[in-house]
């Protein structure tokens, strides 16, 4: 049978919470542990323990269209038509990037033109050694040196 969580169990005996769990501590209604906290009931324990179980109505849900919309009106018509033409480019735009991912010879011509075209900057002619500043032989103070003059006692 089905397994039932506390809240549902409550529902179904039309017992208290309080009930549940002392009926459980006293060994009168068995339980599984599920995670932490949780416990499961299963129906037929409720059944054994309780008797007959109440009858738990499931509410049917309402199905209403917008207050201000209703059914077959024209803004209808006006939506669909606008999805038509979407759908419409939409099939358009799929073509076209098919003709785009099928022309390889374009490919080729980027690579002949990229082999043809001479370098914008010619290498130099000889290497001249660059000079580097000299490095200072002592390290820097630390940032707050210049703030906070060291003491000097007269």
């Amino acid at each position: 049978m089905a397994w039932h969580t506390i809240q549902e169990a409550q529902k179904l005996t039309g017992k208290s919470r309080r009930t549940l769990y002392r009926d459980m501590s006293t060994g009168r209604l068995s339980w599984v542990p599920e995670g932490e906290n949780a416990r499961r009931l299963e129906t037929s324990e409720l059944i054994r323990a309780y008797g007959a179980l109440l009858p738990v109505a499931q509410p049917e849900s309402e199905k209403k269209a917008h207050s201000d919309t209703g059914l077959g009106t024209a803004d209808t018509t006006l939506i669909l038509a606008e999805l038509k033409a979407l759908r419409e480019e939409v099939a358009e735009l799929r073509q076209a990037m098919r003709l785009i991912e099928h022309k390889p010879d374009m490919a080729q011509d980027t690579a002949q033109q990229a082999e043809t075209v001479e370098p914008l900057v010619a290498p130099p002619d000889e290497a001249q050694p660059v000079e580097l500043s000299s490095v200072p032989d002592k390290a820097p103070g630390h940032w707050w040196s210049s703030i906070f003059k060291p003491f000097k006692p007269n």
